[in-house]
């Protein structure tokens, strides 16, 4: 394990770990506010719904950002992975001219194949918010015999550009992207990022599934709200809210 001090942030680099939020949060109250967790390997990764992210000897970036936000009632918790989710687009498509989209609510998609997921969890003492920690899983240099394991549609950025990417390197940009717009997030919330997020919904105005429990239902995908949730139109013709569930195209 190394400890590199940035003037923004704490980077802890682990040669291996299960997962980089499950580290996180077992460690959470000797990390500072906006500490890092990074390793190239991750061998017992999730994502939401507790599902595994499969585990290959490349190296991609699996990192976790700790974050101690002081006024815990009016941080934007909900809409925490959206703003990473737009970080990540932008940052594709500044470093390597990559057109990302968002799949609601927070996955990221090269060429409608999944290339990065995101997974917020938060740390509660005494019934209080203390922290929440931030992870992201980026395929980088995942090959494709690798990605053809996944149970859905995968790609990595080096299997799009025929390159080896030094993930190091990437981090620290990525990580200068989010703090870029990071305290705007929090005073605006939402807002701060909608217009750009919505332009990353290629789904909007087509019929969409929404998982939701053990099965599906059909909808339209109607807007993105105010506050990030997704406005539908059910089978009724009823407009909705929809605040989780998977959305399968």
């Amino acid at each position: 394990m190394v400890n590199l001090n940035m003037s923004k942030y704490t980077i802890i680099t682990l040669d291996e770990a299960p997962s980089t939020n499950s580290w996180a949060l077992e460690n959470v109250s000797n990390l500072d506010d906006g500490a890092v967790v990074f390793t190239t390997h991750q061998t017992d990764g999730r994502g939401r719904y507790n599902r595994k992210w499969v585990f290959d000897n490349s190296d991609n970036i699996y990192m976790s950002i700790v974050l101690k936000p002081k006024d815990v009632k009016c941080y934007p918790f909900a809409n925490l992975t959206q703003y990473l989710s737009v970080v990540v687009c932008k940052f594709l498509n500044s470093k390597f001219a990559l057109d990302a989209k968002i799949k609601w609510p927070n996955d990221i998609l090269v060429n409608g194949a999944k290339i990065s997921g995101i997974l917020a969890e938060t740390y509660t003492n005494n019934n209080k918010i203390e922290a929440v920690v931030l992870g992201l899983g980026l395929n980088v240099n995942m090959k494709h015999e690798t990605l053809e394991k996944i149970d859905q549609k995968a790609v990595s950025i080096s299997e799009l550009l025929r390159g080896y990417y030094d993930c190091d390197k990437l981090v620290r940009d990525l990580l200068d992207l989010f703090y870029l717009g990071y305290d705007e997030f929090v005073s605006l919330g939402f807002n701060a990022i909608k217009d750009y997020y919505v332009s990353k919904c290629d789904f909007l105005g087509k019929n969409i599934f929404i998982r939701e429990n053990e099965g599906k239902k059909s909808y339209f995908a109607k807007a993105i709200d105010e506050n990030g949730l997704l406005i539908a139109i059910d089978e009724n013709m009823k407009e909705c809210k929809i605040i989780t569930g998977d959305l399968l195209c």
